[in-house]
């Protein structure tokens, strides 16, 4: 039944917070050097990241919970002394690989770039890359992790308030083309064309449980709806367009600090910003009307509603579970519930990201840097950072360029705070130029303490000049 599937969905939804991890900036030369602008741009060979957070659940649970585990009752009954009123959680995956150009750096592509030869001021394709994404996100109540993590038998007696709520769980891969001018500073943008892998929407409104003291009857109400793609073939589950800026705006220095070479700067930007189309979404609700013309996946309006009350003649109490109530009175619980279904189509805004970043920030010599982002997945707070950066040089000859360290702390996102520590190493590889090998590590404190502390998150990269 739906209404179990949406009291459970973060329990068994979960693939994948901060996009700080994803839309980082690169050291391109040291500190005090002055850089050639036009033959600086980079770009992501490949790139992995994964990050979880939450303010309330602890990251080893998180990570139970997306890839299987036992959760004990020590866990959960710890987590629910903790719980906050407003509970946040969610996790971010992403992968993307450039597909496009290989050949033509080896041709010669890139010793043109650097010498300048034949550069226009023009747009051009610069990558094509492919990616996949999974995105979830929820918010949710005190007595919505009481229902679905421990269970109503619990509660015997008193009404759980589950209240309002919203999981969402998004999957798409994307094929990205990626442009910009070669001599302008006004960075890259990409036009993407998205395919859904996944999509499942719970929500609920003003939703009660009364469970009696004998624990034989439970009265119910609320409203609620279940969206879902669910197992359709690939060419049924949606198709979408997705653009992305770089540097949407940029502010360089202020007054006389412009002139500087190498004075700070606040560039803008956004990525995926777009939708996907789907063309065929079950749909279960209760308590809310819908367009008639079966288009569109926002409701219309909400219908009256009222309490439905559900008994059983035999009762193992130390049993009794929500969900067993349903199993057993499934035909009569659908009746009394006056359940929707229906399938519709519509479309679905793609998480996409803003991000803002303060470069080159200069404090008693000391080179650091601040950013801000923000998803768009339910229980995503804006996320800042503010990192500082340590540059190593090698001493006489070497095969490396240089080592950059960025320990940071950021706050927010679907977490609290997090401590972290970015790694750039540069070396120069045969016919790619200068390379740059990435490590960022989110979430220090729940590596060490997964059991206390709330989220973790890592990403690896290989950047080169493109």
């Amino acid at each position: 039944m739906g209404i179990i599937g949406l009291l459970f969905a973060f329990c068994g939804s979960a693939q994948a917070v901060d996009t700080a991890l994803y839309h980082r900036t690169y050291v391109h030369a040291p500190v005090n050097t002055p850089v050639k602008r036009a033959i600086t741009f980079q770009g992501d060979f490949f790139r992995y990241s994964f990050a979880s957070g939450s303010n309330v659940l602890p990251f080893s649970m998180v990570g139970k919970m997306s890839v299987g585990g036992y959760i004990s009752s020590d866990v959960t009954a710890d987590v629910e002394s903790r719980l906050k009123g407003n509970n946040r959680a969610g996790i971010h995956q992403q992968f993307s690989l450039v597909v496009y150009p290989l050949r033509s750096r080896v041709d010669g592509w890139g010793a043109k770039m650097e010498s300048g030869k034949g550069q226009k001021d023009k747009v051009v394709l610069q990558t094509i890359s492919v990616r996949t994404v999974q995105t979830a996100g929820a918010k949710f109540s005190d007595d919505a992790y009481r229902l679905a993590f421990r269970g109503n038998g619990y509660y015997r007696g008193r009404t759980l308030a589950v209240g309002e709520n919203h999981f969402q769980l998004l999957g798409y891969n994307a094929v990205d083309f990626r442009f910009r001018t070669d001599l302008s500073q006004r960075g890259a943008f990409d036009v993407s064309v998205l395919q859904a892998t996944s999509y499942s929407r719970l929500q609920t409104a003003n939703m009660s449980l009364f469970t009696s003291a004998s624990g034989d009857s439970l009265a119910f109400n609320g409203r609620y709806f279940n969206q879902g793609t669910g197992s359709q073939g690939w060419g049924q589950r949606g198709m979408g367009l997705s653009v992305g800026f770089t540097r949407l705006l940029t502010f360089r220095g202020l007054g006389g600090e412009k002139r500087r070479e190498n004075t700070h700067y606040l560039r803008v930007g956004v990525r995926d910003l777009g939708f996907l189309y789907m063309p065929r979404v079950s749909v279960q609700s209760r308590g809310y009307v819908w367009d008639a013309s079966m288009r569109g996946l926002s409701v219309a309006g909400e219908s009256p509603i009222k309490t439905v009350s559900l008994k059983q003649a035999v009762v193992n109490a130390k049993e009794l579970q929500l969900s067993n109530w349903f199993g057993n009175q499934r035909d009569s619980a659908t009746s009394r519930l006056q359940l929707q279904d229906q399938t519709r189509s519509g479309t679905v805004l793609v998480p996409f990201t803003l991000f803002a970043e303060l470069l080159n920030l200069n404090i008693k010599g000391q080179n650091f840097g601040l950013s801000a982002n923000y998803l768009h997945v339910p229980g995503y707070r804006i996320s800042n950072r503010l990192w500082w950066n340590k540059l190593l040089l090698p001493k006489g000859e070497q095969k490396w360029t240089s080592l950059n360290l960025q320990p940071y702390l950021a706050t927010g996102g679907f977490d609290t705070y997090d401590l972290g520590m970015a790694v750039d190493f540069e070396t120069p590889i045969k016919r790619m130029g200068k390379t740059f090998f990435r490590l960022d590590l989110r979430g220090l404190e729940a590596w060490a303490m997964p059991n206390k502390q709330h989220g973790a998150g890592l990403s690896a990269a290989m950047i080169f000049h493109l």
